[in-house]
């Protein structure tokens, strides 16, 4: 029997749109030119790009009030294949791994400091948000989310801006511009209610400040890895009875492998809500941080477990693209 979901998308308003099979809130519809990328690192073999215009008005849309209202919505509503524990292949690459980069002036409390909110307008014109996370990257300006929050039901998103170490309204570090989306061409053409690639990178432009890594740090990365490891989840859930407008975490959380139509995600026991989607999931290797997952999906089956997911070739393919961009 298929079971329901609760991807860990977008806040949005409560304006509620329907399609077929599923009640769900519709994020996006303005579609622009695509470009593909092919990489030997993906299976795949393409990932999508979209530029945007990093301009004063889509960064002047964002005010304290607005970045308040973003938070107000509930989540998506579906329906999901199976979600089963049991041997999924995951042997699809080399693991790896990458350390971070420690914030210029050492003030910034690394890593929490490479954690922040993204704000977006969806293609009516809605104020939505997601949580995402700075990566250590050759441009300095590289954003790990979710997929669902760059591109969903055939558009992508506007006004795209991402703000670390967000709190009530206020941004420490000021906020910086997409000027760049990319996800897998796996995510642009998946299935209803298929979440195994929803990766996503935002290419941010430099604020009064600097380049986004430099200021604030980068979190390495590590993909291919074990899935029964212990993980930090970080986001702002913004559903009951969280709020949006500050950051939460399941911290020391057990990841399990399972298998979501018919590939790998991994699951921990969280709790959080809509508007996490895009948050890291962290791991811990000696001293040293690691992105290795991030918040995607909820399901009513298993009630109080995050999912997903899983790093591998496919998501470095897309990372390495944008760290070129």
């Amino acid at each position: 029997m298929p079971q329901h979901y609760r991807p860990i998308p977008p806040s949005t308003d409560n304006k509620i749109f329907l399609r077929s099979l599923a009640v769900v809130y519709v994020v996006y519809l303005v579609v622009f030119g695509h470009f593909l990328y092919t990489s030997a690192f993906a299976p795949a073999g393409t990932i999508v790009d979209h530029p945007v215009n990093a301009d004063a008005d889509g960064i002047r849309h964002w005010t304290a009030t607005s970045m308040r209202n973003a938070a107000n919505a509930d989540q998506q509503v579906g329906n999901i294949p199976d979600l089963t524990q049991g041997n999924v292949d995951i042997n699809q690459g080399k693991a790896a791994r990458q350390k971070g980069q420690t914030p210029r002036t050492g003030n910034a409390p690394y890593p929490l400091s490479t954690v922040g909110k993204v704000f977006f307008t969806n293609y009516a014109g809605q104020d939505s948000s997601c949580s995402g996370t700075a990566v250590v990257s050759l441009n300095q300006s590289v954003v790990d989310t979710a997929g669902h929050c760059l591109y969903w039901n055939g558009g992508w998103v506007q006004n795209l801006i991402f703000c670390p170490l967000y709190e009530n309204g206020n941004t420490p570090y000021d906020c910086w511009a997409a000027r760049d989306l990319e996800v897998p061409a796996d995510w642009i053409h998946a299935a209803p209610n298929d979440f195994h690639h929803d990766f996503g990178m935002a290419i941010v432009s430099p604020n009064s400040q600097g380049a986004l890594t430099d200021l604030v740090g980068g979190i390495g990365w590590a993909y291919n890895q074990p899935a029964n490891q212990v993980f930090y989840a970080y986001g702002y859930p913004a559903r009951h009875p969280f709020d949006g407008q500050r950051r939460e975490s399941c911290e020391g959380a057990p990841g399990t492998l399972r298998q979501h139509a018919g590939h790998p995600v991994v699951s921990i026991p969280c709790g959080m809500t809509g508007g996490s989607s895009g948050g890291p999931w962290l791991i811990k290797v000696g001293s040293t941080w690691y992105l290795n997952g991030h918040n995607d999906f909820t399901t009513w089956s298993l009630y109080g477990h995050m999912f997903s997911p899983y790093y591998d070739d496919t998501w470095y393919a897309l990372y390495d693209k944008a760290q070129h961009a």
